[in-house]
Order: structure tokens, then C-alpha cells, then sequence
């Protein structure tokens, strides 16, 4: 893992802020983007013009789609504000994406207002954890956009940080908010969290021989090799219907738990919002093969069971419910090896474990993505309170270990 802070007094020559009555008027060129707001009472226009946006540019993006953008606003919105911006380039919407707006967050007794892009600034402990975020636009008018979106991100008043959550490093080059060089008005510092994605390469795999063992290391082939062995005969169940998926899904849920409280923690499914949020997701996706629900078992008992996003055509490992380690050692690894396989028979192109720090995602993740999440703060006496405690507590351990 590697973490990367960049501080940059960014400063920018705006023009005022938007009022009601200058939303969506249109810019002095129709050959530029202009730039349009929504709110959180237009959702069905803004779903419409996002599907139709989709189907034009034939995204295949999950995290970026109206169905998943949908389902999360019924579940999220009311502990939220949301808004919208689409841009249009003559009249033609080229651009769309979600800003959410959080005050929950907090540095001691203090709270601060905090603006998201995409899904994101949910709740501690109910998130969707969105990863690969990104605006749905045409590639073509991406940089313009984006470039515009910044301006009226910067133009907005009332927000201390803006958080671009899990976007993909190259990303931030498009980003205008990173960069150095415009006239000074405003400070605002940049700090950006690196974190690595791995993934297993199918379409490689497929193209030098079509086997996955043998592309692993040794130890793991030899560990993956003895415990399918170990466990006799393996049956893999790839759900097909919205009923094997919820009840795959009922199965995961119950491992999950179990699994994770024993270890003293809550586990994702202690959040009924997000239960629900899934529950919800896999009913309407599912039969577009938009997600995969895989299980694995032995006899009558489960080892594993999978939930994936399919993104593009690459599958995102979300997340499992594994039989406990005393029951069947090394679970993560066999279930995740064998979907692997079942996956390649059925031409994905990736099998990316997303971020977090697992023994299984090193052993079977070979090559590796980078993933970002960017914090933007304006000068507010809070944060520079916070900075100044987080020095002074370095100081004192510094001090403490020469002691």
C-alpha cells in the first residue's frame, strides 16, 4: 500500500456563484460545454437523461449506471443531499454525474460539511464502498467537463472537503482541482490516499494456455492443490436465476456474519440500509447479468459463497461469506480459485479483488490496479486545529522513544 500526500494552495480566478435563476442557461459559444443542475426532487428527469446517456455511449460501468445510481438514491438519499450536473454540448447531453452532500462527519465534537463524488459519504458503517467511481461522459468531452464541474464544485460555498472516492490514478490528470497553475483565489489543500487493486489477468490467462494454476506461485499452487484434495469432491453452483441469486445471497449474508462477529466485529450485513441496498441490487441486475453470485460446496456443506459486480467485462469481487477456518482452511482461497476458473471458461476478461489487504487477493491477485481516494480541504480553522494536535502528537511520541 502506498500513500501519497500532495499539498497544493490551488488558487482560482471564479466567477460568482450560480443563483436559481442562472441554473442551466446556456454558455455564450454553443460549441463549449454548458453545465446544468439538478436537484434532489428531479430524479426521474435526471435517471432518463442518464440511462439515455448510457445507451449512446454503450457504458457498461456498474458504479457509474443509472440502475445502481437508482437503487442507491431509494436507500440513501434521505440521509443525504443530493444533486446532479449534466452537461450538454448543443443540446446534447455529453456528461452526468452525482454529488452528494454530507454533514455527518465530525473531528472531535466538531462537524464538518463534506461533498461527494458518485455514491458515496454514507453513514460510518453502511456505505457501498465504491470503487472505480467515475462520471458516465463521452471520452471526447471528458477533460472539458470535468474542467467545468470543478469550477462550479469551487464555486459552491458550502462544503470543507471535497472527496473523490476510489477513482483510478490516471483519473486525477483530469482533474483540474490538482492542478498548479491558475491565477490565486482560493487555498485548498490536496491530500491523496493511493491504494492497490489486484487482479488476475483472464484474458492473458487465456492467451498463453488457458491455466490459471500454473500462473500462480509455487507455494499457492501447492496450498490450492492439497486443500481441493482435502476437500473431496467440489461442487460449484454459478447462479443462473434471481432465485438461485437470493438465495445464494441469504446463504453469504448468514457466513458473512457469523465469520466476522466471531471475530468481535459487526460485519457489513449489521447495516440494514445496506442489506437492503443489495437485496435490492441483485433482484433488478441480476437477470441483466449485471452480478454473479457464485457458491461453492462439498457434500451438503458450503465452503464459500461469492458476490461479484460485473464491470464491463470484468468481474469485481464485492463481497463473500466463507465457511469458518477451523471448518475448512484457506476457504477464501479455494472459492475464490475456483470462480476464477469458471470465470475464464466463461470469457471474462479480469477477476479484480478490489482493495483491502487479504492473504487470498495477494496469492491469486498477479497484477495490480491503483486506486485513489483524494481529499480536498479549504482553509477552515477546524482542519488547521486538527493539523496542528496531529503534529503535536508526533512530537510527543518522537520525544517518548528518545526517552
Amino acid at each position: 500500500m502506498q500513500h501519497v500526500t500532495c499539498h497544493a494552495n490551488l488558487k482560482r480566478d471564479l466567477a460568482s456563484e450560480y443563483s436559481e435563476s442562472e441554473r442551466g442557461k446556456c454558455a455564450d459559444s454553443d460549441n463549449n460545454i454548458r453545465m446544468q443542475w439538478f436537484d434532489g426532487t428531479q430524479v426521474e428527469t435526471v435517471l432518463e437523461i442518464w440511462r439515455n446517456l448510457e445507451e449512446k455511449l454503450g457504458s457498461t460501468s456498474l458504479m457509474c449506471s443509472a440502475d445502481w445510481t437508482q437503487i442507491w438514491l431509494k436507500h440513501y438519499q434521505e440521509s443525504l443531499s443530493v444533486r446532479f450536473v449534466v452537461g450538454y454540448r448543443q443540446d446534447q447531453a455529453c456528461g452526468i454525474c452525482l454529488l452528494s452532500e454530507s454533514k455527518h462527519h465530525q473531528i472531535g465534537p466538531f462537524s464538518f460539511r463534506a461533498l461527494h463524488l458518485g455514491t458515496a459519504g454514507e453513514l460510518h458503517g453502511e456505505s457501498v464502498c465504491v470503487e472505480y467511481n467515475e462520471i458516465l461522459c463521452d471520452s471526447r468531452d471528458r477533460n472539458e467537463f470535468v474542467n467545468e464541474l470543478q469550477k462550479l464544485i469551487l464555486q459552491q460555498k458550502n462544503w470543507d472537503q471535497f472527496r473523490l472516492d476510489g477513482i483510478g490514478v490516471s483519473a486525477d490528470q483530469s482533474w483540474p482541482l490538482l492542478q498548479k497553475n491558475e491565477p490565486q483565489r482560493e487555498q485548498i489543500t490536496v491530500n491523496t490516499r493511493v491504494r492497490e487493486s489486484r487482479y488476475f489477468d483472464l484474458e492473458h490467462c487465456r492467451t498463453h494456455g488457458g491455466d490459471i494454476l500454473s500462473m500462480l506461485g509455487k507455494s499457492t499452487r501447492s496450498n490450492i492443490k492439497r486443500r481441493i484434495k482435502k476437500l473431496g469432491e467440489v461442487e460449484l453452483e454459478w447462479a443462473e436465476t434471481a432465485g438461485q441469486a437470493s438465495d445464494i445471497f441469504s446463504e453469504l449474508i448468514d457466513l458473512h456474519q457469523a465469520r466476522w462477529e466471531k471475530e468481535g466485529h459487526p460485519g457489513a450485513f449489521a447495516s440494514e440500509r445496506f442489506t437492503s441496498f443489495q437485496q435490492d441490487l441483485i433482484a433488478s441486475v441480476s437477470p441483466l447479468r449485471k452480478v454473479v453470485l457464485c457458491r461453492i460446496k462439498t457434500g451438503q456443506k458450503t465452503v464459500g459463497c461469492l458476490y461479484l459486480l460485473v464491470d464491463g467485462n470484468r468481474l469485481l469481487d464485492y463481497v463473500s461469506g466463507l465457511a469458518c477456518f477451523d471448518e475448512f482452511p484457506g476457504a477464501g482461497l479455494i472459492s475464490h480459485y475456483l470462480c476464477m476458473n469458471e470465470a475464464l471458461k466463461r470469457g471474462y476478461t479480469a477477476y479484480d479483488f478490489l482493495v483491502g489487504d487479504k492473504r487470498h487477493k495477494e496469492n491469486l491477485g498477479k497484477s495490480v490496479n491503483q486506486l485513489q481516494w483524494i481529499v480536498c480541504e479549504r482553509n477552515r480553522a477546524l482542519f488547521r486545529f486538527r493539523n496542528m494536535a496531529q503534529k503535536a502528537r508526533r512530537l510527543v511520541k518522537r520525544i517518548a522513544r528518545k526517552t
